[in-house]
């Protein structure tokens, strides 16, 4: 009796919980306060409704979708994926990862956002694609920022080297592209856990949407373009890796005007028309229509230091295609895997095979002239028996190296690869094999030649005439600032760049006396070169200097020549006759 009477008197407390909800108000802490305010306003406005009759089903509910949440949730951002958002994903096993990355770093709401990862290199970190890009890529375009951040020369005329940092946003980012509104993500694959790094497997996602991808597509083509304008005045050079047969990007180059390249103007002028003709695109139909193998091949021959080199990377950067560099002589050079090379080459290229006269590939099918090599060592008994006939290896060759008839094989075989350009250099045309310049193969062979005055001419004009971004006069002290060159990688600079009229007159004078007193063909473009920049601040130096440099280096090439003769190796002087134009088909 008392216990009932007892609850019947804390029932009617105001505001006391009711005995049935005293679970909910442990479960719920204030569910008595909430249903209190409840039952008073349903009062007011419903008359005596008692809102502890529902309350128990609403938070029922309440915890039935807290619980399933998750999985409703997820179901439905599915079917939202699905059918009403569009996106791409990029994987970072591709170079379009760089070309987005770039992209995003040199946007607004990047640098603006609360949640970003602070990165000095934002390149993919995969094998594929970091192994093709020089750890120094960036260099000159990080030091073209930092001039535009504030970041000055010093005050001897250096510039510190100072590694910008990049901001890209972690996790998700919304943004705003041409009136659209974008999503950036940045994930973890799961699927690889374990086989790569955490910066291998984190892939990009960029979403928007609407049912239309045109917007993505739209975002991507403008970051290509603005990855591709780094190397738009810029000579891109790959090199051959032959243990896993793949190029690799060594470096890029501001492009080497032809003007700086030290060559009779006729045989110059007969090159870039032949090249300019071969690159055309109706020359590959007109080959294709005539079942003529669409290949080029030029043959650069001559004494070391005359430009052969120079001369590649020039025609790369005026024609803007990209030069790929094997070296023959490796010993992992052989057959397999220079074609797997030669396979994976663009469609319009520069291949450079440089010194194919160091190659171990000289007058292998000539057995005449075999006597020219140095006898070779005792084979091993274990030799392989059936390497005979005419396209066999010599026997001085080392087993598994590149022979001749394998690089002939390479270059206009019938798996060869078309479309490129073969460049070769040589210091010793005498020493190659006839079957490997014969036309076809070579169709255009280029001398090149000591310097003679109009060459002298062009390299004093070329070192010291002022240009318009240049700030340093002629004949300027060797302590004052030294003025920037970057412009002379514009292709053909024009006599309307010159800033001084008068200078360039005074410059053609000092250029006339200095050719006059530089020996006729006796001295290579380099030597020459080599005293110009000795004096690079004063053309009158260089002058002045001329008689004791011409003594010194005939003294040092006499000293040259009779350690030669002691040596018995042969002394590869050149003829005047080599500065004209070779055979052209």
């Amino acid at each position: 009796m008392d216990d009932g009477h007892g609850s019947h008197v804390f029932s009617s407390i105001p505001g006391a919980p009711s005995p049935q909800f005293a679970l909910l108000n442990y479960l719920f802490p204030g569910f008595s306060v909430f249903s209190s305010a409840a039952n008073a306003s349903l009062a007011s406005t419903r008359g005596a409704t008692d809102a502890s009759t529902y309350l128990p089903f609403f938070l029922a509910l309440v915890a039935a979708l807290v619980f399933f949440w998750p999985q409703l949730s997820g179901q439905l951002w599915g079917i939202v994926e699905g059918y009403f958002i569009s996106s791409v994903r990029i994987r970072p096993d591709d170079e379009i990862y760089n070309m987005v990355m770039l992209w995003i770093s040199r946007q607004q709401f990047a640098q603006s956002s609360r949640h970003f990862l602070a990165n000095t290199n934002i390149n993919s970190r995969s094998h594929w694609v970091y192994r093709s890009l020089p750890d120094s890529d960036d260099s000159d375009d990080d030091m073209d920022t930092a001039s535009e951040s504030g970041y000055h020369d010093g005050v001897d005329g250096t510039r510190a080297r100072k590694t910008l940092i990049h901001y890209t946003p972690s996790g998700r980012c919304w943004f705003w592209y041409r009136g659209r509104l974008l999503a950036f993500q940045r994930c973890e694959n799961t699927d690889r856990l374990g086989l790569q790094s955490i910066a291998e497997r984190e892939e990009l996602y960029i979403s928007c949407l609407g049912r239309s991808p045109q917007i993505l597509k739209e975002l991507l083509l403008e970051a290509r373009r603005a990855y591709l304008e780094r190397d738009e005045r810029k000579t891109v050079i790959y090199r051959g890796n032959l243990g896993e047969t793949y190029w690799q990007r060594c470096m890029s180059r501001l492009n080497r005007p032809l003007s700086t390249v030290v060559l009779d103007h006729g045989i110059k002028q007969d090159l870039l028309h032949d090249v300019s003709d071969y690159l055309r695109p109706a020359t590959r139909r007109w080959y294709s229509n005539r079942g003529i193998p669409y290949r080029r091949g030029y043959l650069l021959y001559g004494p070391p230091g005359t430009g052969k080199s120079s001369l590649s990377l020039a025609l790369a950067g005026y024609f803007r295609v990209k030069i790929y560099i094997v070296s023959l002589s490796s010993g992992m050079a052989n057959e397999e895997n220079i074609m797997s090379l030669f396979n994976d080459l663009p469609t319009r290229c520069i291949v450079l095979l440089e010194d194919i006269d160091t190659a171990g590939l000289t007058h292998t099918r000539d057995g005449a002239a075999a006597v020219i090599e140095p006898p070779p060592s005792p084979a091993p008994p274990a030799a392989s028996p059936n390497l005979t006939g005419p396209d066999a290896a010599p026997s001085s060759a080392t087993a598994g190296r590149l022979s001749l008839s394998g690089l002939l094989n390479v270059l206009d075989g019938v798996a060869s690869q078309e479309g490129r350009i073969l460049i070769m250099t040589t210091n010793h045309i005498d020493k190659l094999d006839k079957a490997l310049i014969r036309p076809g193969r070579v169709d255009m062979m280029i001398p090149f030649g000591a310097a003679d005055s109009s060459m002298v001419f062009s390299m004093f004009r070329a070192i010291y005439s002022p240009y318009e971004n240049e700030v340093a006069p002629v004949d300027c002290p060797q302590s004052n600032e030294v003025a920037n060159t970057a412009s002379c990688a514009k292709a053909e600079e024009k006599p309307s760049n010159v800033a001084n009229e008068d200078a360039q007159k005074r410059i053609n004078e000092l250029a006339q006396k200095f050719a006059e007193a530089i020996p006729e063909s006796e001295f290579s473009p380099a030597e020459v070169q080599g005293l110009l920049l000795r004096h690079k601040h004063s053309p009158k130096a260089a002058i002045d200097a001329i008689d004791d440099w011409v003594a010194q280096m005939r003294k040092d090439k006499e000293e040259e020549a009779k350690q030669s003769d002691k040596d018995g190796e042969p002394k590869g002087q050149m003829g005047p006759n080599q500065r004209t134009l070779g055979p052209k088909v």
